[in-house]
């Protein structure tokens, strides 16, 4: 990128910079989400620029690293300014998304060293935030930390010992009484204290402020300044480095989002489970020569006693009903949208997500257990795998494990599980078990780091798979992986951004959603578009009559015999966040062709707020 493009436009916009308004955050990022207003943003960067840059500093240990992540923790800043919720918590997230992104530069710098011929002294490293090693690596350790904690400790924290405010003023920007204040900042400190033990670090009561003392605020240079407004305002002047980080980050966001936002739908994502990939397909007819005149040993041979032909093993049958969640209480309505009948009591609304077995005749639903003691702000209980029949009282059998996703085997015997856990630098770290229903055994299964099971083939052998990549890698591709963890075949490519596949009937297609971003020069939030894969072409095609107005939901699936498919979908309002939060929103679930033709709304829901998840599906047996 040539360097007086740059700087042309950096001085163009240089003006917004020194100005300071006293308006809140939420005022701030409401007023640049509604009409992209720079002056908004430029007093946000120079509200929170000395934080982001400190952060960036001592997790790189690099000033030219911390430049160029810090220009890309504003690019992201600006695509996601509609996603900061709260915007009192404006502060947290920001340094969240600095440590993530500043532990991606470091990383893809690292892999650069490493492939280039080595040297007795690496100059970079020798910069480190002059400060000694000791206290930078300590800092870098911390950080990493505070970007784990809990939403509400995280908050606090960077409030009470990063931006130094008191717990008064804190009090007023997090909207929370002043001893919640003081509560949470003993929680986050104990937390931190706990986990930073785990890596060997003994940190006293006041350690915290001193492991990151004055390192906690970073003079920003004023010409760095104008560089990350003018990459937030105009991705054309967005230096290689600056795009590959925050193009990187937002896909790393987007992965920890089904953690986050996708489980909220009840079916949501274990709501895959139905089983589609057919054991093994009929060979083409292929003209056959005419016969030899048959041999002596031939005749002997044929006249030894033929094995029987052993039938092949009959997988249960469904009784054509679709499990779909509506208002948080699952229901089971034939595909005509007719007999709607709803299931469980009041425990349902304590489901996190749920799927039918293959016969249709039980329920495996994930549970939240509560938290013993007295949990932390923000705490999110483990999650408990129940198996029971439809008219049987909830919760059912206690399969005793703990996961966030769970899909039914072909026959209905076992159940595979998946559990990850998010890893500030890179794709989320997953594990993965097969559980017995009956014996409640458990086996491991030994797939990638980064693959979330999606479905499963007929024969047991294959799990579909979405992978989203070792590392810092964070882009999402569809696999078909041997149970022995050995990859069987790779169906898309990095650049497709492939999430959650599900298999039709005889193996052949795949439906899945493809994650598309904005324009570079129009940033805003992806969009994600339900899409149908030809297995054996990779030809895939937009499933069609998807209103305009509307966000396809992650649960869908196909018809027992591969003729139909169902989603579902929830309307999108455009406007400003304080008009559209409280706005009435509709939800309708779709049984259509599979390529979206005759589509026939069988269910609808009406909600208050253009993010409540009203009614989801996908779940046809």
């Amino acid at each position: 990128m040539p360097t007086a493009k740059l700087s042309g436009f950096a001085q163009q916009i240089s003006h917004f910079v020194p100005e300071a308004r006293v308006a809140a955050d939420g005022d701030l990022l409401a007023e640049f989400v509604a009409t992209r207003d720079e002056r908004a943003f430029a007093e946000l960067v120079r509200r929170y620029g000395p934080l982001v840059f400190a952060v960036c500093r001592r997790v790189t240990g690099s000033h030219h690293l911390a430049e160029d992540a810090f220009q890309a923790v504003f690019v992201v800043l600006a695509a996601k300014a509609g996603c900061v919720r709260p915007a009192s918590a404006l502060a947290a997230w920001l340094h969240g998304v600095a440590t993530r992104t500043a532990l991606r530069a470091r990383t893809v710098a690292d892999r650069r060293r490493r492939r280039e011929a080595p040297v007795e002294v690496l100059p970079d490293l020798a910069a480190r935030a002059a400060v000694p090693t000791e206290a930078a690596d300590l800092a870098d350790i911390v950080d990493e930390e505070i970007a784990r904690l809990p939403d509400a400790l995280r908050a606090t924290v960077v409030l009470c010992e990063l931006e130094g405010c008191s717990r008064k003023d804190a009090s007023e920007r997090l909207g929370v009484p002043e001893g919640t204040v003081s509560s949470r900042l003993a929680a986050a400190r104990k937390a931190l204290a706990a986990r930073l033990r785990g890596r060997g670090i003994a940190l006293s009561a006041g350690g915290l402020s001193l492991a990151l003392g004055s390192h906690t605020r970073a003079s920003v240079p004023a010409d760095l300044t104008a560089r990350a407004l003018a990459c937030a305002m105009s991705h054309r002047v967005l230096p290689a480095a600056v795009a590959a980080l925050s193009s990187g980050v937002l896909r790393i966001m987007f992965v920890q989002k089904l953690k986050t936002v996708l489980p909220l739908s009840v079916i949501a994502l274990t709501a895959l489970a139905c089983v589609a990939f057919a054991a093994s397909h009929d060979p083409p007819t292929v003209p056959q020569p005419p016969a030899a005149k048959p041999t002596i040993g031939a005749a002997l041979r044929s006249a030894e006693p033929v094995p029987p032909k052993v039938a092949p093993k009959q997988l249960p049958k469904g009784p054509n009903k679709l499990l779909f969640a509506r208002n948080g209480r699952l229901s089971l309505i034939d595909p005509d949208g007719k007999n709607e009948k709803e299931l469980g009591n009041e425990t349902s609304k304590q489901i996190h997500s749920a799927a039918l077995s293959p016969d249709g005749k039980m329920i495996a639903a994930l549970i939240p257990l509560q938290i013993p003691n007295d949990p932390l702000p923000g705490e999110k209980p483990p999650l408990r795998l129940y198996v029971r029949n439809l008219n049987e009282k909830e919760p059912g059998t206690d399969l005793g494990v703990s996961c966030q996703m769970f899909f039914w085997s072909p026959d209905g015997s076992e159940i595979a599980c998946t559990d990850f856990k998010d890893e500030p630098g890179g794709a989320p770290a997953t594990t993965h078990f097969v559980i017995n229903v009956k014996t409640k055994t458990k086996d491991a299964l030994k797939l990638p780091k980064g693959h979330i099971i999606t479905d499963w083939s007929r024969d047991g052998k294959f799990f579909l798979t979405t992978n989203f990549g070792e590392k810092d890698d964070a882009s999402a591709r569809l696999c078909l992986m041997n149970r022995d963890g050995t990859e069987h075949k790779a169906l898309t490519d990095e650049k497709t951004n492939a999430l959650i596949g599900r298999l039709s009937p005889d193996g052949k297609r795949i439906l899945f959603t493809t994650m598309t971003f904005p324009p570079k020069d129009k940033p805003g939030a992806p969009k994600r578009e339900l899409t149908l894969l030809d297995v054996a072409t990779g030809k895939t095609t937009k499933i069609e009559e998807v209103p305009l107005n509307a966000e396809v939901q992650q649960g869908y699936g196909w018809s027992p015999d591969g003729k139909k498919i169902t989603y579902s979908w929830r309307e999108i309002h455009e406007g400003k966040i304080e008009d559209v939060i409280n706005k009435e929103t509709e939800s309708h679930l779709i049984v259509c062709d599979p390529d979206g033709k005759n589509a026939k709304t069988i269910a609808t829901e009406k909600g208050k707020g253009q993010w409540h998840v009203t009614l989801t599906g996908g779940d046809w047996r």
